[in-house]
């Protein structure tokens, strides 16, 4: 009985699950390595979503043209939503779903409020090409990026409808049933330029050469795809039995905004289902490339910081063994993802809002074995989707707007690289603006190590805390000749049961210095 009332919610996933198969910071192979900071030490075209100030960082380490071919792939995701540790504990181990088995595992996912709510967030990108030009006094670059993020969200109520089902005892009360999703794609071209703003040979004794960049990369957006979905309602479900119906108590209000084609077909469907024709909502919302294909609107967004370097005495931190070498203090601050996008074609809203109560819930033992073969979740799929699912849940009002709105995940990050020679730790802190995609307003701090071992190979390590999951570690290597470079890294969290799970991998493309 438990998918009995799920598929009256199954269209309003639907948008999202279709452009699924289509961490708002910008990841690169460096930065996931080492912990997905990059404030102070993010160079080369990646600086223009990182810290555009970073463009004039390593001048001496390349030749002055930086071109990347397929020139950075990431994906990263995760969220309190992602409880592996919850999940293998009892749904991996044979254990029946019910009762006090039920309490005591969504107690420990979800904590014991039906309006707890969980999510999981990803983000995932792509730089197909990238190019730098340095000079001593100011670098300029170009990046094309494309981008995909989302999240999903769902209350303990939810939950407890997925796995309990309509199960009358535990909805004996009004418990809240929520949902809320987002999902939006688009395309970034990226013009950076840096500059160095202020220098000074000496500074108070600690080093000489202490240089200041300032950054700025305005972009332009494309956007792709976009939908979004609120669910608010509560539920309440009197016993059902053989020998007594049943009635479901349901006081909703949901909100869905889309675009394009998946948009078009949404008030196709409302039209013909206000005249009465009867229309199936599935049969509108088949997926086709137009869904993600195309611009969709217009819109700019910047990226901004600015870097300081120092030289440290060649005598700091000694000079034997690893920490022979440049020594060098670098501190970043950097504002990133500044904007906001604009989805403007055939933008529409459909609501919705609605309190019944049905009792026409009957147990019918005979039809659930002559007609379903006994499958009682069959029988209620049929017997909810004739009886009420298009004319309570599909009964929306739709409205066209001029476009959709979406800031952009924008995040403020404050980050110090220490080189010593063949050695390097690099620390960030930062926290999202806005609670976006894999954005957290919750603080975060980023750890990291590199070790350059024949000063062609980079060893990396890292961590991370705070954020939008539990702790994740990182690792990363790769080469890195004067004319070449090829990196990769990857990040996961050993235990997800405090915040969630988290997973990020990045590869650095082919890039070529010339």
């Amino acid at each position: 009985m438990r998918n009995s009332l799920l598929i009256l919610f199954g269209w309003f996933l639907l948008g999202v699950n279709q452009s699924v198969f289509a961490q708002s910071a910008h990841l690169t192979s460096k930065n996931v390595s080492l912990g997905s900071g990059g404030a102070a030490y993010q160079d080369l075209y990646h600086a223009n979503f990182v810290n555009p100030a970073n463009l004039m960082l390593n001048h001496d380490r390349r030749p002055a043209i930086t071109i990347g071919i397929a020139g950075g792939i990431y994906t990263g995701g995760g969220g309190d939503l992602l409880n592996i540790s919850t999940y293998n504990r009892y749904l991996t181990t044979g254990l029946t779903i019910e009762g006090a088995v039920a309490d005591e595992m969504l107690d420990k996912w979800f904590g014991a409020s039906d309006s707890n709510i969980r999510s999981a967030s990803f983000d995932a990108g792509v730089i197909p090409i990238g190019a730098v030009y340095r000079t001593r006094k100011w670098s300029v670059s170009f990046a094309q990026r494309s981008r995909v993020s989302g999240r999903t969200s769902y209350s303990r109520g939810f939950a407890d409808l997925i796995f309990r089902g309509l199960d009358s005892e535990y909805f004996d009360r009004a418990r809240a049933v929520n949902s809320t999703q987002e999902l939006y794609g688009w395309h970034e071209i990226s013009a950076g330029f840096a500059m160095t703003v202020y220098e000074q040979e000496r500074f108070f004794g600690l080093g000489r050469n202490l240089k200041i960049h300032a950054g700025i990369a305005p972009k332009l957006l494309l956007g792709a795809d976009y939908f979004s979905g609120t669910l608010h309602s509560d539920l309440r479900i009197e016993g059902v039995s053989a020998e007594s119906g049943g009635a479901i108590q349901h006081n909703f209000q949901y909100s869905v905004q889309t675009i394009g084609r998946r948009a078009e077909e949404l008030e196709r469907y409302n039209n013909d289902r206000r005249a009465g024709l009867e229309p199936k909502l599935n049969d509108y919302l088949d997926f086709e490339s137009e869904d993600i294909s195309g611009f969709k609107g217009t819109s700019v967004g910047v990226d901004l910081g600015v870097t300081a370097e120092l030289n440290l005495h060649q005598n700091a931190f000694g000079n034997l063994g690893l920490f022979r070498g440049e020594k060098k203090l670098t501190v970043g601050l950097a504002v990133t993802d500044i904007g906001a996008l604009s989805f403007s074609d055939r933008a529409r809203s459909f609501d919705a809002a609605d309190n019944f109560t049905w009792n026409g819930f009957t147990y019918d033992q005979e039809t659930i074995d002559n007609e379903f073969d006994g499958d009682e979740s069959a029988y209620f799929e049929s017997v909810l989707t004739d009886s009420i699912g298009n004319d309570i849940y599909g009964n929306f009002e739709t409205r066209e707007s001029s476009k959709h709105t979406v800031g952009l995940p924008a995040m403020v990050r404050l980050g110090s690289h220490l080189q010593l020679g063949k050695f390097a730790f690099m620390a960030d802190i930062g926290t999202g603006i806005v609670d976006r995609g894999i954005n957290s307003s919750r603080i975060h701090l980023s750890l990291g190590s590199e070790y350059r071992f024949l000063n062609r190979i980079p060893l990396r390590a890292g961590m991370r805390t705070g954020g939008y999951s539990s702790t994740t570690w990182h690792a990363g290597t790769g080469v890195e000749l004067k004319n070449f470079e090829f990196t990769v890294g990857a990040a996961t969290t050993s235990n997800s049961e405090t915040n969630g799970a988290s997973i990020a991998a990045a590869w650095s493309g082919i890039v070529v210095h010339f």
